[in-house]
Formats: C-alpha cells, structure tokens, sequence
C-alpha cells in the first residue's frame, strides 16, 4: 500500500512542477510574468533575473523527470523539497517586506505573493515530506499494474485540481471570513475561472 501512496505522492508533485514549466514556457507573456517576478524579488539585473529564471525552471522540469521516472524517485523528491522552500522563503520575505508582485508560478495565472501562497507551498512540502518518508520505508518496489496506474491516475487528477482549485477555495474561503479580502489573495486567473 505504501508504495501506491508513494507513486500518488510523486505523480501529485510532478504534476503541479510539470504544468508550472509548461505554463511558464507556453507563451511569452506567461514567461515575461514569471521573469518579471523573478527580478522583482531579487533586484537582480535584467540579464542576471533572466538567468535565475531559466536556472528555476531547469530545475522544475528536472524534478518532473526525477518524480516521474521510477529511477530516482527519491531524488525527486529531495528537489521537489528544496524547490518549495526556496519558494516558501522566497514568498515569505515578500509578504513581510510588502513586495507587492504576482509569483509567476504558472506562467500568466499567477497568485499575488501572499500567505495563502506560502500555505500552498507547505502543502505541496507536505506531500514532498510524507513522500520522503514513505520512499524510506517502501518495500520493494514491486507493484502490480492496475494499482500502480490507479496511483498515478490520482496523482494526477490531485494535482491538476490543486492547481487548477486553491486560489478558488481561498477567494471563496476568504470572501466567507471577509468579504472585502478575498479579491487581493488570488489571482485573475482564479477569478475568471470562479465566474465561469
């Protein structure tokens, strides 16, 4: 059982990376917003933000390969780990600065750097942590087909919705608590999907 956790957990990581790169990389306005907040937050040069940009996005689609191949799924991992919390530092040093910039985590739907951001990214660790502790655990590695392609399947189908759902859920969450917060917290994206 561990083991179809453990591929859910990584194929769950790997999809939300892997549609950060895509959408990151489908257009040029997508990677001019994720550029723009990369120097935004690191008052780096033009030149140097760039390639601190594309050094991140080399470094998502690396762990899109390492959780997807069943060769180095605990290197994955690890990445997939590190990755969250540089981004969880990233965000966190915004928001308590008052850096007001979209994250460019997806490309031209992006969340504004805020804290239910950073609950996003701890989530995501959470999966990359139980995923770790499940990867040192795991039996053999032997799966039967069925099971292993129903691990996948919901992995998935949990990131995608996670990705396409959270800044929904906190707008609407937050509209709840508040009804004059929740417009700041999500992203446009978001926004024009709830009014769908």
């Amino acid at each position: 059982m561990k083991d179809y956790v453990l591929l859910g957990a990584q194929w769950s990581l790997a999809t939300v990376f892997a549609l950060a790169v895509i959408t990151k990389v489908r257009s040029a306005a997508g990677f001019r917003a994720y550029r723009t907040t990369v120097r935004t937050l690191t008052k780096l040069s033009e030149r140097t933000a760039l390639g601190v940009a594309v050094g991140v996005l080399a470094c998502e689609a690396g762990a899109v390969l390492l959780l997807a191949l069943p060769v180095m799924p605990l290197a994955g991992l690890l990445l997939a780990a590190g990755l969250l919390l540089v981004f969880m530092g990233a965000v966190f040093r915004a928001v308590r600065k008052g850096v007001f910039a979209e994250c460019g985590c997806f490309g031209d739907r992006s969340s504004v750097l805020s804290y239910p951001l950073l609950v996003r990214n701890a989530l995501l660790l959470m999966v990359a942590m139980m995923g770790l502790a499940l990867e040192s655990s795991a039996a053999s590695g032997d799966v039967e087909a069925l099971p292993a392609g129903i691990a996948v399947a919901v992995g998935l189908a949990l990131g995608t919705g996670f990705v396409r759902y959270y800044d929904v859920l906190v707008t609407k969450v937050l509209m709840r608590v508040d009804p004059t917060a929740g417009g700041g917290a999500a992203s446009a994206g978001a926004r024009a999907a709830d009014a769908k």
